[in-house]
């Protein structure tokens, strides 16, 4: 996908939400937003809220909190689309920089 490229989407509650592509940057604004030691269920979240518009409106973390459950895991499953396969394990783990 490339980065200008955004798909959008119907979700179970029949919301219309936009999926842009994932970049490096925002993995590590999701990092921060959540901490470190954060569960990787919580990046996710934090990563779509960085990632998506529901409705033509911008996402922050509580608003995906709030948001019925197969919204939620339609919308990870879409961002997680953003990731190649193999990286897909990595994003749970603490980031070690050398």
């Amino acid at each position: 996908m490339s980065e200008n490229q955004i798909r959008q989407i119907t979700l179970p509650t029949g919301r219309i939400a936009s999926v842009r592509a994932g970049r490096g940057r925002d993995l590590i604004n999701a990092q921060r937003a959540v901490g470190r030691t954060a569960e990787s269920g919580a990046l996710m979240q934090a990563l779509v809220a960085m990632l998506c518009t529901v409705d033509g409106k911008d996402l922050v973390y509580e608003d995906v909190l709030e948001m019925p459950i197969a919204d939620v895991l339609t919308l990870e499953a879409e961002v997680m689309g953003n990731f190649p396969q193999g990286q897909v394990a990595s994003l749970s783990s603490p980031m070690r920089l050398a």
